[in-house]
């Protein structure tokens, strides 16, 4: 198949050499990666991997009141230390590490 169609995209220059490094080791180009993307679309109706966030455990579980402690006693160093950000801040964070725009 010819390829007569040009893209021209944005991305965050960390997340581009990132991918190039793993690509060039399996021998591929950043365009041959897209172009397989955009062949697999159409064929799964979407994209070809799972778009979803690790779901959060439900529970804890703690053999006793010690370990409940220490977990709870981690927790607030985290938060005193200042180790702990909101969810608006951590996806910013998130954003901005990897370049997504939406």
């Amino acid at each position: 198949m010819t390829k007569n169609e040009t893209l021209h995209i944005r991305v965050n220059e960390t997340v581009k050499l990132n991918a190039e490094n793993t690509l060039s080791k399996l021998g591929i180009s950043i365009s041959d990666a897209v172009t397989m993307l955009l062949y697999q679309i159409p064929i799964v109706g979407g994209m070809p991997f799972d778009l979803r966030m690790p779901a959060a455990p439900e529970r804890v579980i703690v053999r006793s009141n010690e370990d409940l402690y220490a977990i709870l006693e981690e927790s607030m160093n985290q938060v005193n230390e200042g180790r702990v950000m909101d969810a608006d801040a951590a996806m910013l964070k998130i954003r901005d590490k990897y370049g997504f725009s939406g």
